[in-house]
């Protein structure tokens, strides 16, 4: 990783490559790992969809939605498994990543998921949206030094009780900040992306204007549950899914499309072709 402005590090793209998982002849779903999905409501039912086709992309052998107060048809979605959380318990569901937030509300029922998360241990969990929300209001920082969050500049603010412009204007510090607060990993989201560390803040390279869109989020929290559940590191996970999800929109720029019409699905989309790149070294 070459510097850049010490003490942020610049995440580099040969250093991304070497972070990706390594595929095997003799894979199979279970080995590409499990991922459980507490995402989507009838309010936000798009999120965790979204989130779901993005951790399948990034490899996930085995997908679970679990959204909250809504049904999604696994007709419509035959890639990934539906639970029904009025008849299926999340619990006794078997899993090696787990993410919470996207599009599933800020209720006592998600502060109760992430208050259980900690209290059994649960190593690879990722937060996101909503559950970041529920963890400011219920003062469930710290978390697991293994855990992931994801949160823009507005859900930050919200974190730390400070105005989004305060953020804004100073990202590093605010990140550094709220990765002591937060005792795990933090990837702010923004016009750069920052993964905060215990030790060091990296910047991500890949990324542009493009990314401004409803689900963006969505997907790269899949994304990066689907690293987890391959048993990358958090820190490498964060970073790697911040790459590949900016490289997307790098992809789309380079097609000569214009930056206003990329779409979550979009990235979705993009994510193969991403990931033929960097692993092939173009």
């Amino acid at each position: 990783m070459e510097k850049a402005n010490d003490p942020v590090r610049i995440l580099k793209k040969s250093t991304a490559r070497k972070l990706l998982p390594a595929v095997s002849a003799h894979d199979n779903k279970a080995t590409r790992g499990r991922s459980l999905l507490l995402a989507g409501s009838a309010q936000y039912p798009g999120a965790g969809i979204l989130a779901a086709r993005g951790a399948l992309r990034m490899g996930s052998g085995y997908v679970m939605l679990a959204p909250q107060g809504v049904t999604v048809s696994s007709l419509e979605n035959p890639d990934f498994l539906v639970l029904d959380l009025k008849k299926d318990s999340w619990q006794q569901q078997k899993f090696d990543a787990l993410l919470c937030g996207p599009g599933f509300g800020v209720t006592p029922f998600t502060a109760e998921v992430i208050r259980e998360l900690k209290a059994r241990k649960v190593e690879r969990v990722v937060l996101d949206a909503d559950a970041l929300t529920v963890c400011a209001e219920q003062d469930l920082f710290p978390l697991p030094a293994t855990w992931i969050v994801t949160p823009h500049t507005g859900e930050l603010a919200r974190c730390l009780g400070v105005e989004a412009e305060e953020i804004a204007a100073n990202r590093y510090g605010f990140v550094r900040v709220a990765q002591e607060m937060m005792g795990c990993v933090v990837l702010l989201k923004g016009p750069q992306t920052l993964v905060a560390g215990p030790n060091r803040v990296y910047g991500i390279s890949t990324g542009n204007a493009a990314l401004a869109k409803s689900g963006t989020g969505d997907v790269l929290a899949g994304i990066i549950t689907a690293l987890r559940a391959q048993k990358v590191p958090a820190l490498r996970a964060a970073l790697l899914g911040a790459y590949v999800h900016g490289a997307t929109a790098n992809l789309w720029k380079s097609r000569k499309r214009d930056l206003l019409s990329m779409t979550a699905s979009d990235v979705v989309e993009s994510l193969p072709q991403v990931l033929y790149n960097l692993r092939e070294g173009f």
